[in-house]
Protein backbone atom coordinates (compact mmCIF):
# COMPACT_ATOMS: atom_id res chain seq x y z
CA UNK A 1 0.00 0.00 0.00
CA UNK A 2 1.29 3.56 -1.02
CA UNK A 3 2.49 5.90 2.03
CA UNK A 4 -0.19 9.16 2.46
CA UNK A 5 2.64 11.91 1.42
CA UNK A 6 1.04 14.25 4.61
CA UNK A 7 2.30 11.47 7.08
CA UNK A 8 5.57 12.35 7.10
CA UNK A 9 5.80 10.91 10.51
CA UNK A 10 4.80 7.40 9.98
CA UNK A 11 7.55 6.07 7.93
CA UNK A 12 10.04 3.43 8.90
CA UNK A 13 13.56 5.29 10.02
CA UNK A 14 15.24 1.75 8.74
CA UNK A 15 14.26 2.95 5.12
CA UNK A 16 14.83 6.43 5.35
CA UNK A 17 18.92 7.03 4.80
CA UNK A 18 21.37 9.21 5.49
CA UNK A 19 21.40 10.17 1.80
CA UNK A 20 17.96 10.72 1.21
CA UNK A 21 18.36 13.22 4.34
CA UNK A 22 21.03 14.78 2.51
CA UNK A 23 19.59 14.97 -0.77
CA UNK A 24 15.97 16.03 0.69
CA UNK A 25 17.87 18.84 3.02
CA UNK A 26 19.91 20.41 0.56
CA UNK A 27 17.20 20.51 -1.66
CA UNK A 28 15.15 22.56 0.95
CA UNK A 29 17.91 25.13 1.90
CA UNK A 30 18.20 26.09 -1.62
CA UNK A 31 14.68 26.31 -2.10
CA UNK A 32 14.20 28.69 0.90
CA UNK A 33 17.18 30.82 0.49
CA UNK A 34 16.36 31.44 -3.44
CA UNK A 35 12.86 32.00 -3.41
CA UNK A 36 13.24 34.12 0.07
CA UNK A 37 16.64 36.01 -1.30
CA UNK A 38 15.08 39.59 -2.11
CA UNK A 39 13.37 40.31 1.64
CA UNK A 40 16.87 38.82 2.93
CA UNK A 41 18.47 41.73 0.51
CA UNK A 42 16.07 44.10 2.14
CA UNK A 43 16.63 43.12 5.57
CA UNK A 44 20.51 43.50 5.22
CA UNK A 45 20.01 46.84 3.65
CA UNK A 46 18.09 48.10 6.45
CA UNK A 47 20.17 46.31 9.12
CA UNK A 48 23.40 47.92 7.67
CA UNK A 49 21.48 51.50 7.28
CA UNK A 50 21.66 54.17 4.94
CA UNK A 51 18.79 56.22 5.63
CA UNK A 52 18.69 59.70 4.13
CA UNK A 53 20.62 61.33 7.25
CA UNK A 54 23.58 58.92 6.69
CA UNK A 55 26.73 60.33 6.79
CA UNK A 56 30.13 58.99 4.77
CA UNK A 57 32.03 56.90 7.11
CA UNK A 58 29.66 56.48 10.42
CA UNK A 59 29.39 52.99 11.10
CA UNK A 60 25.49 53.39 11.56
CA UNK A 61 22.93 55.76 10.41
CA UNK A 62 20.38 57.40 12.48
CA UNK A 63 17.12 57.20 11.73
CA UNK A 64 15.03 53.95 11.78
CA UNK A 65 13.39 51.37 9.70
CA UNK A 66 10.84 53.60 7.97
CA UNK A 67 13.54 55.24 6.40
CA UNK A 68 16.07 53.08 5.88
CA UNK A 69 13.03 51.13 3.97
CA UNK A 70 12.31 54.62 1.98
CA UNK A 71 15.87 54.52 0.63
CA UNK A 72 15.64 50.95 -0.22
CA UNK A 73 12.29 51.49 -2.20
CA UNK A 74 14.01 54.37 -4.42
CA UNK A 75 17.24 52.14 -4.97
CA UNK A 76 14.29 49.76 -6.57
CA UNK A 77 12.29 51.99 -8.02
CA UNK A 78 15.70 53.74 -10.12
CA UNK A 79 17.39 50.28 -10.61
CA UNK A 80 14.60 47.35 -10.92
CA UNK A 81 13.74 44.48 -8.96
CA UNK A 82 16.66 43.10 -9.76
CA UNK A 83 18.97 44.35 -7.38
CA UNK A 84 17.22 42.44 -4.50
CA UNK A 85 18.78 39.73 -6.54
CA UNK A 86 22.40 40.48 -6.12
CA UNK A 87 24.43 37.55 -4.27
CA UNK A 88 22.22 35.18 -4.80
CA UNK A 89 24.37 33.01 -7.11
CA UNK A 90 26.19 32.43 -3.85
CA UNK A 91 23.20 30.88 -2.14
CA UNK A 92 23.79 27.18 -3.65
CA UNK A 93 27.70 26.93 -2.40
CA UNK A 94 26.45 26.97 0.72
CA UNK A 95 23.17 25.93 1.17
CA UNK A 96 23.98 22.56 -0.59
CA UNK A 97 26.33 21.30 2.23
CA UNK A 98 25.12 23.39 5.46
CA UNK A 99 21.60 21.76 4.77
CA UNK A 100 22.99 18.85 4.11
CA UNK A 101 24.54 18.31 7.33
CA UNK A 102 21.86 20.09 9.36
CA UNK A 103 18.84 18.07 8.35
CA UNK A 104 20.43 14.63 8.48
CA UNK A 105 21.64 15.37 12.41
CA UNK A 106 18.63 16.59 13.14
CA UNK A 107 16.61 13.30 11.64
CA UNK A 108 19.30 11.61 13.71
CA UNK A 109 18.88 13.13 16.86
CA UNK A 110 15.14 13.10 16.45
CA UNK A 111 15.18 8.96 16.09
CA UNK A 112 17.93 8.45 18.66
CA UNK A 113 15.60 10.51 20.98
CA UNK A 114 12.37 8.99 20.49
CA UNK A 115 10.58 11.82 19.11
CA UNK A 116 8.87 10.60 16.10
CA UNK A 117 7.42 7.65 17.80
CA UNK A 118 3.33 7.44 18.24
CA UNK A 119 3.32 7.46 21.85
CA UNK A 120 6.24 10.49 22.44
CA UNK A 121 4.99 12.41 25.19
CA UNK A 122 4.47 16.10 24.03
CA UNK A 123 7.74 16.63 26.86
CA UNK A 124 9.81 14.39 24.63
CA UNK A 125 8.91 16.12 21.65
CA UNK A 126 10.21 19.48 22.57
CA UNK A 127 13.17 18.51 24.53
CA UNK A 128 14.37 16.20 22.00
CA UNK A 129 13.32 19.09 19.06
CA UNK A 130 15.49 21.48 21.24
CA UNK A 131 18.40 19.46 21.25
CA UNK A 132 18.35 18.51 17.48
CA UNK A 133 18.18 22.15 16.81
CA UNK A 134 21.02 23.30 18.52
CA UNK A 135 23.35 20.54 17.87
CA UNK A 136 22.31 20.28 13.75
CA UNK A 137 23.20 24.29 13.57
CA UNK A 138 26.57 23.30 14.54
CA UNK A 139 26.99 22.03 11.60
CA UNK A 140 25.16 24.28 9.31
CA UNK A 141 27.04 27.44 10.63
CA UNK A 142 30.33 25.90 9.91
CA UNK A 143 29.62 26.30 6.20
CA UNK A 144 27.09 29.24 6.39
CA UNK A 145 28.97 31.89 8.16
CA UNK A 146 31.79 32.77 5.93
CA UNK A 147 29.12 31.83 3.12
CA UNK A 148 26.84 34.45 4.73
CA UNK A 149 29.82 37.50 5.15
CA UNK A 150 30.49 37.34 1.20
CA UNK A 151 26.62 37.42 0.60
CA UNK A 152 25.67 40.30 2.41
CA UNK A 153 28.66 42.11 0.73
CA UNK A 154 27.09 41.90 -2.17
CA UNK A 155 23.90 42.60 -1.14
CA UNK A 156 25.20 45.75 -0.28
CA UNK A 157 26.61 46.20 -3.38
CA UNK A 158 30.31 46.05 -3.29
CA UNK A 159 32.64 43.76 -5.03
CA UNK A 160 32.06 42.07 -8.94
CA UNK A 161 31.23 38.92 -7.92
CA UNK A 162 31.28 36.33 -5.27
CA UNK A 163 35.01 35.15 -6.53
CA UNK A 164 36.33 38.94 -6.41
CA UNK A 165 34.96 39.30 -2.83
CA UNK A 166 36.29 35.96 -1.40
CA UNK A 167 39.64 37.04 -2.88
CA UNK A 168 39.73 40.35 -1.61
CA UNK A 169 38.78 38.99 1.80
CA UNK A 170 41.65 36.04 2.08
CA UNK A 171 43.75 38.71 0.38
CA UNK A 172 43.59 40.49 3.64
CA UNK A 173 44.23 37.62 5.51
CA UNK A 174 40.62 35.77 5.63
CA UNK A 175 39.79 36.49 9.37
CA UNK A 176 36.40 38.27 8.62
CA UNK A 177 34.56 35.36 6.56
CA UNK A 178 34.77 33.54 10.31
CA UNK A 179 34.33 36.51 12.37
CA UNK A 180 31.03 36.86 13.18
CA UNK A 181 31.07 32.98 14.15
CA UNK A 182 30.60 33.59 18.10
CA UNK A 183 27.70 36.16 17.64
CA UNK A 184 25.95 33.66 15.08
CA UNK A 185 26.20 30.38 16.84
CA UNK A 186 24.98 32.82 20.46
CA UNK A 187 22.03 33.42 17.43
CA UNK A 188 20.95 30.30 16.01
CA UNK A 189 21.94 27.82 18.03
CA UNK A 190 18.84 29.06 20.61
CA UNK A 191 16.86 30.47 17.52
CA UNK A 192 16.82 26.76 15.67
CA UNK A 193 16.73 25.43 19.43
CA UNK A 194 13.31 27.10 20.29
CA UNK A 195 12.51 26.97 16.46
CA UNK A 196 12.78 23.32 16.37
CA UNK A 197 10.75 22.98 19.43
CA UNK A 198 7.98 25.36 18.37
CA UNK A 199 8.05 23.27 14.87
CA UNK A 200 7.86 19.62 16.51
CA UNK A 201 5.51 20.43 19.36
CA UNK A 202 2.87 22.25 16.65
CA UNK A 203 2.76 19.05 14.53
CA UNK A 204 2.20 17.18 17.15
CA UNK A 205 -0.68 19.42 18.75
CA UNK A 206 -1.93 19.95 15.41
CA UNK A 207 -1.92 16.35 13.87
CA UNK A 208 -0.43 13.53 15.47
CA UNK A 209 0.36 12.47 11.90
CA UNK A 210 2.06 15.71 10.87
CA UNK A 211 1.38 17.07 8.33
CA UNK A 212 0.79 20.45 9.11
CA UNK A 213 4.45 21.36 8.69
CA UNK A 214 3.60 24.20 6.62
CA UNK A 215 1.83 25.93 9.38
CA UNK A 216 4.07 25.10 12.02
CA UNK A 217 7.40 25.54 10.26
CA UNK A 218 5.79 29.46 9.89
CA UNK A 219 4.46 30.44 13.31
CA UNK A 220 7.73 28.96 14.75
CA UNK A 221 10.09 29.98 12.58
CA UNK A 222 8.30 33.97 12.77
CA UNK A 223 8.59 33.87 16.48
CA UNK A 224 12.32 32.89 16.39
CA UNK A 225 13.12 35.18 14.32
CA UNK A 226 11.70 37.70 16.11
CA UNK A 227 13.00 37.34 19.73
CA UNK A 228 16.34 36.67 17.83
CA UNK A 229 16.24 39.78 15.71
CA UNK A 230 18.88 41.80 18.05
CA UNK A 231 21.63 39.32 17.78
CA UNK A 232 20.95 39.53 14.07
CA UNK A 233 21.58 43.12 14.07
CA UNK A 234 24.96 42.29 15.86
CA UNK A 235 26.39 39.76 13.02
CA UNK A 236 24.89 41.25 9.90
CA UNK A 237 27.53 44.57 11.64
CA UNK A 238 30.05 42.21 11.92
CA UNK A 239 29.99 40.38 8.53
CA UNK A 240 29.22 43.89 6.76
CA UNK A 241 31.86 46.44 9.21
CA UNK A 242 29.80 49.31 8.62
CA UNK A 243 29.42 49.10 4.68
CA UNK A 244 26.84 51.16 3.70
CA UNK A 245 23.94 49.85 1.56
CA UNK A 246 23.50 51.80 -2.55
CA UNK A 247 21.31 54.43 -2.44
CA UNK A 248 19.22 55.69 -5.82
CA UNK A 249 21.65 58.34 -5.88
CA UNK A 250 24.83 56.52 -5.66
CA UNK A 251 23.92 53.48 -6.98
CA UNK A 252 26.61 49.96 -6.31
CA UNK A 253 29.54 50.69 -6.79
CA UNK A 254 30.43 46.77 -7.77
CA UNK A 255 34.35 47.37 -6.50
CA UNK A 256 36.34 46.88 -3.31
CA UNK A 257 35.03 49.21 -0.80
CA UNK A 258 36.73 52.61 -0.86
CA UNK A 259 38.97 52.78 2.57
CA UNK A 260 37.59 49.86 4.20
CA UNK A 261 38.76 49.53 7.67
CA UNK A 262 37.91 46.70 10.16
CA UNK A 263 35.30 48.48 12.51
CA UNK A 264 34.19 46.06 14.97
CA UNK A 265 36.79 43.11 16.08
CA UNK A 266 33.58 41.59 17.98
CA UNK A 267 30.42 41.83 19.29
CA UNK A 268 31.41 43.67 22.06
CA UNK A 269 32.40 46.49 19.71
CA UNK A 270 29.59 45.99 17.24
CA UNK A 271 27.06 46.70 20.55
CA UNK A 272 28.80 49.19 21.77
CA UNK A 273 28.45 51.04 18.57
CA UNK A 274 24.75 50.15 17.20
CA UNK A 275 24.24 51.74 21.58
CA UNK A 276 25.73 54.85 21.32
CA UNK A 277 24.11 55.45 17.35
CA UNK A 278 20.58 54.50 18.11
CA UNK A 279 19.89 53.34 21.33
CA UNK A 280 17.99 49.79 22.34
CA UNK A 281 15.55 50.48 18.67
CA UNK A 282 18.79 49.55 16.76
CA UNK A 283 19.01 46.12 18.19
CA UNK A 284 15.56 45.83 15.99
CA UNK A 285 16.26 47.29 13.11
CA UNK A 286 14.69 45.02 9.73
CA UNK A 287 12.80 42.72 12.67
CA UNK A 288 9.85 42.97 10.17
CA UNK A 289 11.39 41.99 7.29
CA UNK A 290 13.50 39.50 8.69
CA UNK A 291 10.23 37.76 10.61
CA UNK A 292 8.56 38.04 6.70
CA UNK A 293 11.85 36.32 5.54
CA UNK A 294 11.62 33.82 7.81
CA UNK A 295 8.66 32.89 8.79
CA UNK A 296 7.77 31.74 5.00
CA UNK A 297 11.62 30.71 4.52
CA UNK A 298 11.04 28.22 7.29
CA UNK A 299 7.23 26.95 6.04
CA UNK A 300 9.22 26.32 2.40
CA UNK A 301 12.09 24.92 3.86
CA UNK A 302 10.20 21.59 5.93
CA UNK A 303 7.69 21.93 2.74
CA UNK A 304 10.43 21.01 0.31
CA UNK A 305 12.10 18.72 2.67
CA UNK A 306 9.24 16.74 3.55
CA UNK A 307 7.99 16.34 -0.55
CA UNK A 308 11.80 15.23 -1.91
CA UNK A 309 11.93 13.07 0.76
CA UNK A 310 8.85 11.21 0.15
CA UNK A 311 9.96 11.66 -3.94
CA UNK A 312 13.21 9.99 -3.49
CA UNK A 313 11.30 7.18 -1.53
CA UNK A 314 8.44 6.88 -4.20
CA UNK A 315 11.56 6.33 -6.46
CA UNK A 316 13.85 4.65 -5.11
CA UNK A 317 16.36 7.25 -4.96
CA UNK A 318 18.89 6.39 -2.14
CA UNK A 319 17.06 4.23 -0.31
CA UNK A 320 18.80 1.73 1.48
CA UNK A 321 18.60 -2.03 -0.55
CA UNK A 322 18.01 -0.09 -3.54
CA UNK A 323 20.15 -0.48 -6.75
Amino acid sequence: MDRDPTEVDERDPCTTTLLQHMIAGSFAGVSEHSLMFPVDTVKTMVQAGGGRGARPGEPFAAGGTSARMAVVRELVAKNGLGVLWRGVGVVPVGCIPAHAMMFSVYEIILEAGGSRQQAATPERVAAVGAAAGGVATLFHDAVMVPTETVKQRLQLGYYRNAQHCLERIVAKGGTSLFRSMPTTLAMNVPYNSLMMMCNESLRKWLNPSGDFYLFSGCVSGALAAGVTTPLDVVKTALQTQGLRPPTAESGYSRDVPKHFEVRFRGAGDAIRAIWRANGLRGFLWGMRPRMLQVGPSCAISWCAYESMKHTLDKFGVGRAGAG
